[in-house]
């Protein structure tokens, strides 16, 4: 790991607030990853392998119906984790996790994991911490389905995506992509990204959307 790639790590969150010992413990234990735009990580049912966290690139969250219709659940973007589930029961990959654009990846192993656990287990709060926040996260989004205007869905879950990219940088996500985060049609999607270009809050390209004023982009999250 390059000095780079442990200081996008130290941004992380839930990393940061972590004791020196399990940050050393998870550094050296660790290793790189690369993949390709559109190249899968892990598959529904997959056995668990380990924990992995974004070092540059973002990776997308789904799932696939029996007539192989995709849903997009997330986004994970640099200097956060995942995969944290199956630690906890041992069992199968709950969902599909590709590549969204070129990514480079750190993983470290189940069995450095379990060895851990096995030897310190008060590191198992630790994890647990991890797996806390996804489910916070989770709630939010089922609160926001059931009290939001499709205005509001959409300007939060934009403003969620972008919450740890730069100013100005694109979000590589499809039209489609976002209605299924969003649980609205593709129509009504293109209809609320097409009222935000026009108050510039946002610019868009192919399955790129780029947020040019957070500002105004809160403030319709707010007011919609």
């Amino acid at each position: 790991m390059t000095p780079q790639q442990q200081k996008v790590i130290e941004q992380g969150h839930w990393f940061k607030n972590r004791s020196p010992y399990l940050k050393s413990f998870l550094l050296t234990q660790g290793k790189t990853l690369t993949l390709k735009a559109q190249q899968s990580l892990f598959l529904r049912g997959d056995k668990h392998d380990g924990i992995y966290a974004v070092l540059s690139g973002v990776v997308r969250i789904s799932g696939v119906s029996n007539e192989g219709k995709e849903a997009v659940l997330s986004f994970v973007d640099t200097s956060l984790w995942f995969g944290e589930v199956t630690l906890f029961d041992g069992g199968l990959r709950t969902h599909d996790v590709y590549a969204q654009t070129d990514v480079v990846l750190f993983y470290v192993p189940q069995r450095a994991l379990e060895q851990l656990l096995n030897e310190q287990p008060q590191y198992w709060q630790e994890f647990g911490l991890l797996l806390a926040q996804k489910l916070r996260l989770m709630f939010t989004s089922m609160e926001d389905h059931a009290l939001l205007s499709a205005e509001q869905k959409v300007c939060n879950r934009l403003l969620m995506l972008s919450e740890h990219t730069e100013h100005l940088t694109p979000l590589v996500l499809s039209q489609q992509q976002l209605a299924d985060m969003t649980y609205l049609t593709r129509q009504t999607i293109n209809q609320i990204l097409q009222q935000l270009v026009s108050l510039q809050a946002i610019s868009l390209g192919y399955q790129r959307i780029t947020i040019i004023d957070k500002q105004k982009l809160q403030a319709c999250a707010a007011q919609a």
